[in-house]
This record gives C-alpha cells, sequence and structure tokens, in this order.
C-alpha cells in the first residue's frame, strides 16, 4: 500500500505530539513529586542521620583547650579506652530521696564499662534494669523502732507514689544525713556477702565521681600495695582525733581487710547499729570498727584521692603534677562534663590535676567577676575598726594578717576589690622582655650587703652569666608566689595561695555597694606560676601515707 506525503506527515505528527505530551507529564509529575513530598525525604533524612551519627560537636570544645581535646566527639565507642578492672569492685552509695536525681548520669557515663557492680541506699529500688539494695533491710527491728533516725525510713516505705512527690530532699536533708550513718557497716557484711573475694573494693557515694584509667593503673602497677595485706586508703579526716576516710571521697579496702572484719568478727555490724545512735557519722565508724576489730588505721592518698571538684580545686603547688582519683560534690551536669572530657581528650596518657585546669577551667578564666565567691580564703584583710570587726565572719578574723606585718597595700586592701586586688599585683616580678626596658644597671662597684636574689635582680642582664642568674631568680620568686587571687566582700579582702574558680554568689537585695561580692584572678601571677613550673616531666603518684 502506497502512503501519501500528507499522511505520512500526520503520522510523525501525530507521534511527536504524543511523545512530548508524555515528556511533559514525567517533567510535571516530577516537580509536584518534589513539591509535594520533598520537605518529607528531607525531615527523613535528618532523622536517619541524627540517630545513625555518633560524631557531635564537641560541647567542651573552646579557645584555650583547643590542644587538649578534639573539636568533636565520637560517643559510638565509650568503653574503648576503659581499663580492665578484673578484681576490682564498686559499691556506690546512694539514698531514696536522691537516687533518681544522682544515679542515672552514672549509669550512662562510666558504670556502662563497668563488668559489676554494686549499689546500696536506704531502701530497695529499681532504676531501669538496675537494681539498688537496701543497706538497711537487716537492721535490727528492735534498734529502729525506737530510733528518731529511722523515721525518714518509714516515712519512704509507706510513700504510694514516687518518693520527690513525699519526701522534700532540702526539708528532710537532715533526716537524710542522720539515717545515712547506719548504711556503712551493713553495707561491708552484703557487700562481701554478695560480692566475695576481689582484690579491691572501691566505695563512693552518689556526688563522687571515678577517674578509672588512673585508679585502676595506679592500683596494679603505681601503688605496689598488696592486696593480701589489710589495706585501708582515702582521704584523711579527723573527728574528736580520730582519722578516717572521708565518704565523699571515697576510699578503698583491700579484700583482706574486708574479709577479715565481716568473717572474724560477726557481731561487729550489730554493735555499730546501736552504737550509730551516738555518732555523726558512718565513715567516722568505719574507721573506729577497722581500729578496734582489726587494729587498722587509713593511710592518707590525698590528693589523688580528692573531697573537691573542678570548680574548687585549689590548683597549684601540691595540686598540679598529681594524678586525679576522685572528685567529690559532683553534681549530675559536672559528672557528664567529665566523662565527656576523658571522652574527647587528645591524649591517654595519665590525667593529671593539672589537664582539669587546663581542659575544663583555664577557658573560664577572667580577671573578675561581681556577684561571685571564687573561695579566697587563706589571707584576709579587714577594717581595723572594732565594729567592722565584729561585723566580719569568725574564719575571715582567724585569717587576718597582723598589723605589724603587713605593707602600705596591704594595710588599703579592705577598702574596695580594686585595693584588694593589688595585693596580688604587688607580688609581681618583671617578664625577660621588660629587663632591659626597666634600665637594670650593674652594681658591681658597690658594698654587696643584700641576698643573692636581689643581687640577682640588680645584676646588668648584658652579662649572660649574670643575665642567667637574674632570670633564675626571677623565676623562683614566681614559684614561690603566694598569691592568685582574692575575694572583697563588705570590706573584707581575702587572697588565696591557689587558683579556683568557684561559684556565684546572690548579689544583695538592697544594693550596697559594700555588701556585693567582687572576685578577682590575678592572671599574669597565674600563668607565670605555670610557666615557671613548666611541663610535668611525669605523675606524682603519691605513696600511701601511715
Amino acid at each position: 500500500m502506497i502512503v501519501s506525503p500528507s499522511s505520512r506527515r500526520l503520522r510523525v505528527f501525530g507521534s511527536v505530539a504524543i511523545l512530548t505530551l508524555i515528556a511533559t507529564y514525567i517533567h510535571v509529575r516530577s516537580q509536584w513529586d518534589e513539591a509535594s513530598f520533598g520537605y518529607a525525604r528531607d525531615y527523613y533524612k535528618s532523622v536517619t542521620s541524627y540517630f545513625g551519627s555518633s560524631v557531635y560537636n564537641n560541647t567542651l570544645y573552646s579557645e584555650g583547650n583547643e590542644e587538649m581535646v578534639d573539636q568533636y566527639y565520637n560517643s559510638s565507642n565509650p568503653c574503648a579506652n576503659f581499663p580492665d578492672t578484673d578484681g576490682i569492685l564498686l559499691v556506690m552509695k546512694t539514698g531514696a530521696t536522691e537516687t533518681f536525681d544522682k544515679m542515672p548520669v552514672h549509669l550512662l557515663t562510666t558504670m556502662t564499662c563497668l563488668p559489676d557492680f554494686l549499689i546500696f541506699s536506704d531502701m530497695e529500688q529499681q532504676v531501669g534494669p538496675y537494681h539498688i539494695h537496701d543497706a538497711l533491710a537487716e537492721f535490727d527491728e528492735s534498734a529502729k523502732a525506737h530510733n528518731a533516725d529511722f523515721d525518714l525510713y518509714r516515712d519512704q516505705k509507706e510513700c504510694p507514689v514516687s518518693q520527690k512527690s513525699c519526701v522534700d530532699a532540702k526539708r528532710d536533708g537532715q533526716k537524710a544525713w542522720n539515717l545515712d550513718k547506719y548504711k556503712f557497716l551493713p553495707m561491708m557484711e552484703q557487700t562481701w556477702r554478695m560480692r566475695p573475694g576481689r582484690d579491691w573494693y572501691i566505695f563512693a557515694e552518689a556526688d563522687t565521681y571515678i577517674f578509672w584509667a588512673n585508679i585502676v593503673h595506679w592500683l596494679k602497677n603505681e601503688s605496689r600495695l598488696n592486696p593480701r595485706e589489710k589495706l585501708y586508703l582515702g582521704s584523711r579526716s579527723f573527728i574528736g582525733g580520730t582519722p578516717f576516710a572521708h565518704g565523699g571521697s571515697g576510699y578503698i579496702l583491700s579484700g583482706t581487710l574486708l574479709k577479715h572484719l565481716i568473717e572474724y568478727h560477726p557481731g561487729v555490724v550489730k554493735q555499730y547499729n546501736v552504737k550509730g545512735a551516738h555518732e555523726c557519722c558512718g565513715d567516722l565508724m568505719l574507721a573506729q570498727a577497722l581500729e578496734e576489730y582489726e587494729k587498722v588505721k587509713i593511710r592518707q592518698v590525698w590528693p589523688m584521692i580528692n573531697g573537691e571538684k573542678p570548680s574548687t580545686l585549689p590548683y597549684g603547688p601540691g595540686h598540679w603534677c598529681e594524678p586525679i582519683f576522685t572528685m567529690h560534690h559532683m553534681n549530675a551536669e559536672e559528672i557528664s562534663n567529665v566523662w565527656q572530657f576523658e571522652q574527647t581528650r587528645k591524649t591517654d596518657r595519665v590525667l593529671l590535676i593539672r589537664d582539669i585546669y587546663d581542659g575544663l577551667i583555664r577557658p573560664k578564666m577572667q580577671v573578675s567577676r561581681e556577684n561571685w565567691d571564687n573561695l579566697s580564703d587563706d589571707v584576709c584583710y579587714l577594717n581595723p575598726d572594732p565594729e567592722a570587726q565584729q561585723r566580719a565572719d569568725g574564719h575571715s578574723r582567724d585569717r587576718q594578717k597582723k598589723g605589724e606585718d603587713m605593707n602600705d597595700i596591704e594595710k588599703e586592701a579592705w577598702k574596695s576589690w580594686e585595693n584588694c586586688a593589688k595585693v596580688c599585683e604587688s607580688q609581681d616580678v618583671p617578664d625577660e622582655e621588660e629587663w632591659d626596658i626597666r634600665g637594670i644597671t650593674s652594681r658591681e662597684n658597690e658594698p654587696s650587703t643584700a641576698n643573692d636574689t636581689e643581687v640577682a635582680e640588680d645584676t646588668s642582664p648584658s652579662d649572660a652569666a649574670a643575665r642567667e642568674a637574674w632570670k633564675k631568680a626571677m623565676n623562683e620568686k614566681k614559684r614561690n608566689r603566694s598569691c592568685f587571687q582574692y575575694r572583697w566582700h563588705d570590706e573584707v579582702c581575702c587572697t588565696a595561695k591557689s587558683f579556683k574558680l568557684g561559684a556565684p554568689k546572690m548579689p544583695p537585695d538592697n544594693g550596697d555597694s559594700k555588701a556585693k561580692w567582687v572576685s578577682g584572678w590575678h592572671l599574669k601571677g597565674i600563668n607565670d606560676w605555670i610557666d615557671a613550673m613548666g611541663e610535668c616531666k611525669k605523675p606524682a603518684w603519691k605513696t600511701p601515707e601511715p
């Protein structure tokens, strides 16, 4: 069949038209899909990215600690660098009034990496899959019945709803404290019964943070302590002349000591349960029991076992190159931050106290803060007026410097925070670049009556040997600095021999300028001291003192 040219053109035109319509449909449909469901696809991608990723911005990363921590926080394998705790058991003590405030952060951080641990309280509770044991469950009923210290214990058990609905932690804080002292000895007995045979038992409170890498390394490699000996280690405190390991700082018992105390003296727990009504503190009673029955006293491990936290640690002499094992009075946010710091450090070397300062505190240091207490209280300067002396607190009066020992700057220090700041400034020494500018001249021809430091200061820096001697003398002065910061309030100026961050203070209600709190840090002096100290060549491990 012969097709005419006109028919052929019509068929071609029709085919083109159909193809054009199909292409147009596909194009329009794709745009419509994008407009209608694009937002959903974007949302899906963002959600899957959030749940699929374990790398986040490191919220601790800031100007001043870039060399210490990574910019990003990879949380995919938090236990990768956690030490082997075989033979070591953590026993943590809490209270029913605080369990759900303080325990979850531990269970989300360090305790996720522990293969085993025990938690004791004054009430049996459950936090997710974790069981809290009642340390007082076996306490003699007759001893509890007529003891007002157990009122809170009974109230907790009768609460038909959550403990926070029944018990006000602030209002009932003293009741919780009174009850707490009875947990210590029963906790020892239950711990040995449930987890016997460990080399070391580390006891801590719910507001205690433990640096596991440090403490495990020390126990297994550095301490040279034998867990088969009867050992009781901690931060030593005293009450009535009796030394004991401060419970909040944490303490360590060797397995042998715990075994002997519980297996060889079955009456010790019952005896001290009764004695508790006449004693202030459970950690004191534990020390008394260990001395009475085992003739064992605490061996000092401070400042490695420590009762302070990052914002209250007294950085400086004695708190610098020492490794850190524990910190106390840590709230949930602080515990999480320190865990994050450990997780994001750029090195796995032993963590020293100076690392806590460099990583967490130094970025927050500034010249001064109003409505702030940086805990300066080593030396105080008060208005000599008798009325002002009476108004000052007893601690400040006890720490004030005698008038005959004060220089002119110190005599004026109480008048204002500006005057107070000058006390630390007066201890400055010139930097090396200032030597020639100050025109230090030689006095070689003058009779020498000064000490070596003064001679070095007055010797011309143009002479290489004298210049080196001068530099050495200045560095020595920097290392021996005794004023790093100040606090001024109500005509009381106090300075500190260490540097701490501290905490906010409520501003005065009446707007009285004398009543406000002003804290300041002499950053030049702090940095001079750090520079003069140099790098910590090796960790300053402490040998337990008898």
